[in-house]
């Protein structure tokens, strides 16, 4: 796309709302006529996130520009009732308008969803997966450790470089007392 085209593209207005009507006019081209199958008959209210008509539930961007469900003959009568007054609402009707147009309301997308349970899980999983792995290489790839590192092999190295009487200044033969044959105290 060359930069003139992009220029013009941009200078288009992508959605014009009519405070009259629902209809919704998508930039060039029919882009309302593509997503109307996959939003089925639902009412086009606004530009939403990033201009497609599609419902999320986000509370960044509290308004979609689609309705959550589809207009019923219930709620296109608490729609006209609507547009008079709302103290004649009731409670309830009012509920109703708010369910068909959101799914969730700010205390919902709020609440904890259990997400922390799979994580954990999944955590826990990989811990154990790892310590199995561990284990097994351990077991059956690793040489056994060499003869050097047993605790009779240290002793009687240590026994060697103090009969040998290495590092009299400052190693282990000067914490040694030769004429006690203990080590200093």
């Amino acid at each position: 796309m060359t930069m003139r085209q992009l220029v013009s593209v941009t200078r288009l207005p992508l959605v014009r709302t009519a405070t009259t009507s629902p209809a919704v006019v998508f930039g060039p081209g029919s882009q309302l006529d593509k997503m109307y199958p996959k939003i089925g008959k639902r009412e086009v209210v606004g530009y939403g996130m990033n201009g497609d008509p599609m419902y999320f539930d986000k509370r960044a961007l509290p308004c979609p520009s689609v309705r959550y469900r589809e207009e019923t003959s219930e709620v296109a009568k608490l729609r006209e009732k609507e547009k008079g007054d709302w103290k004649k609402l009731s409670v309830d009707e009012k509920k109703a308008l708010y369910r068909a147009s959101f799914r969730l309301t700010f205390a919902e997308m709020d609440a904890p969803d259990g997400e922390w349970k799979a994580v954990t899980a999944g955590i826990f999983l990989f811990l154990t997966a790892s310590l199995w792995l561990y284990y097994g290489f351990k077991k059956s790839v690793y040489p056994a450790l060499p003869s050097t590192l047993t605790p009779e092999w240290q002793t009687k190295m240590m026994e060697r470089m103090i009969a040998q009487g290495q590092g009299k200044i400052d190693g282990i033969s000067s914490e040694w007392d030769y004429e006690k044959g203990t080590w200093k105290k």
